[in-house]
């Protein structure tokens, strides 16, 4: 049996005894919490051909920072390990510490360590550092039956990206949609002291985060299509690939926005608030005992199960 006949989450189950499943490690330092995440790319699979390294380093610098955001903890630094082929040209390796660096100072982060090593084409791995008290750390397994389901702004900006590049109809458009995202650290900290419960990243997008959550918690939920909103490009990127508006949106991942629950009771009261913060984030569903069900006209059960590496049928 092959990686690829079993998939990431087979995988993680493979070689993992651990039950909690957190975007970050959590570590009890003195009165406060340290959280750990990395988080690693390839050029074979995470930069399209074309991309501007600069650009390339502001990205890794922003998946790394999500798993922060994901925690709603408070960035410190990175450790960065490299592994880069010697005919990689200098201007390439400063262009993308520059996008970094950028990036990371940003959100009050700097690089702390990490290791060169020569190797045969460009390998990049991050392992982040962040703090916060306990009391405000959201973790997966904070869902419960009964929450209303909520997304931070719009979805199926890096699916449209995809389609864009591979396509052919604007290549660099679609790279700079694809690659130009933004960690949601200071949103995610509001959110989480406001009330949220549960929260994770949609590194995967929302079907494979809803995928997750059952198998690891046996939680269900019924998502509504027509709350979402969708990227300005969704459309046009599905009339040209073929490719359903829903599975684009919630199917193909890359958004890095935040998935989160609230309790319906204080619903009213937490919106009104993340108001006043011009925070972008409403319901899109909510969470109950029975399977991943999606509204559009009718209810179905959903059976995309989203993004996933190592699988041997990628979107």
């Amino acid at each position: 049996m092959k990686l690829k006949d079993i998939g990431e989450r087979g995988i993680i189950d493979l070689i993992s005894n651990e039950t909690v499943r957190d975007d970050c490690a959590v570590v009890k330092m003195g009165n406060t919490y340290l959280l750990a995440s990395t988080d690693l790319i390839t050029r074979k699979t995470h930069i399209p051909e074309g991309t501007d390294p600069e650009l390339v380093g502001k990205f890794f610098a922003s998946i790394n920072l999500s798993d922060i955001a994901a925690m709603a903890g408070i960035p410190l630094g990175i450790l960065v390990s490299l592994s880069i082929s010697p005919e990689y040209d200098i201007s390439f390796l400063k262009s993308f510490y520059k996008g970094m660096t950028a990036q990371l100072k940003k959100y009050n982060a700097e690089i702390i360590g990490g290791d060169t090593k020569e190797g045969n084409d460009f390998t990049v791995s991050g392992t982040i550092l962040g703090r916060q008290k306990y009391r405000l750390i959201r973790k997966r397994s904070d869902i419960g039956y009964n929450q209303y389901l909520m997304v931070t702004n719009y979805m199926g900006k890096s699916g449209a990206g995809y389609i864009f590049y591979k396509y052919g109809n604007d290549k660099q458009y679609g790279i700079k949609k694809m690659m130009d995202i933004e960690p949601r650290i200071y949103e995610a900290q509001i959110i989480s002291k406001l009330g949220a419960r549960f929260m994770m990243d949609l590194s995967d997008g929302i079907y494979s985060s809803i995928h997750q959550m059952k198998n690891d918690y046996d939680i269900g939920f019924k998502i509504y299509l027509n709350r979402i909103l969708m990227d300005k490009d969704v459309e046009k990127a599905s009339s040209i690939s073929g490719f359903s508006v829903a599975d684009i949106a919630l199917g193909w991942g890359g958004d890095y926005e935040l998935l989160f629950t609230i309790d319906k009771n204080v619903y009213e009261q937490f919106m009104s608030r993340i108001k006043k913060y011009g925070i972008n984030a409403y319901i899109i569903g909510e969470t109950y005992s029975g399977k991943n069900m999606i509204f559009d006209k009718s209810m179905n059960e959903i059976s995309n199960t989203g993004f996933e590496h190592f699988n041997k049928e990628p979107l």
